[in-house]
């Protein structure tokens, strides 16, 4: 009996754990890993793909809505919705190639544009400035890099708060991260002030796709 009861403790005690399903995203330069329950929909799989049939989603209104916002994956389930954004940028290189004084500035750049409280440096295979913020009734975890004059944002949006185990997830996807685009370089000086400006689209881009959220998860719930 207690061998039962201690391996169910050891059960509730387990980190959320999802199989992940890897995905070539050729249109960003980038693949990564997805949980392999979610529907995922990027620009390269839309063709003959059987869950926008499951949707009721035509493949032309998926190909505009990822265009119209600049999305590369559009992710989810009935509890997450998971998104990459990518826009071309101008002269700013690699952020794992910035100094760590240049970092910092555009960490606080990005952290005072969202209201969010607090920002990390997340550095595993890239670095990437994480912050956790609410807008629009939905909370929110975004991780930025920018790689080969190329802006990525990989957003992760709940209607609830986030546990330490769903945060854990959305990190196991950033770090199954790969872009095909990336040479490090040595001793390349960025200026943070053109980085900022380049990025500001894609900011906006992120701003308005959380509301429009909303209604993609009004037509799931009509599935």
């Amino acid at each position: 009996m207690k061998k039962i009861v201690f391996s169910l403790i050891m059960v509730l005690c387990m980190p959320l754990m999802v199989k992940a399903q890897s995905f070539d995203v050729p249109s960003a330069d980038m693949s990564l890993d997805i949980p392999d329950s979610w529907y995922v929909f990027t620009r390269d799989n839309l063709e003959g793909n059987s869950d926008l049939e499951d949707l009721e989603i035509a493949t032309e209104e998926m190909t505009d809505y990822l265009e119209e916002y600049n999305l590369y994956v559009d992710a989810f389930d009935e509890n997450y919705d998971f998104f990459v954004y990518m826009t071309e940028t101008e002269d700013v290189g690699s952020l794992p190639d910035y100094y760590d004084f240049e970092l910092e500035e555009f960490a606080t750049e990005i952290m005072n544009s969202y209201g969010a409280t607090s920002y990390e440096i997340y550095d595993d295979n890239y670095k990437f400035v994480r912050i956790e913020y609410f807008e629009s009734d939905y909370y929110v975890i975004d991780y930025y890099t920018i790689i080969d004059n190329k802006g990525y944002i990989l957003s992760m949006q709940k209607l609830s708060e986030f546990n330490d185990d769903e945060r854990k997830m959305m990190e196991d996807i950033v770090d199954s991260v790969h872009f095909d685009n990336y040479e490090a370089e040595d001793n390349k000086e960025i200026i943070v002030v053109a980085i900022g400006i380049s990025l500001v689209i894609v900011l906006g881009i992120a701003a308005i796709v959380i509301a429009k959220v909303k209604d993609k998860n009004e037509s799931k719930e009509n599935v």
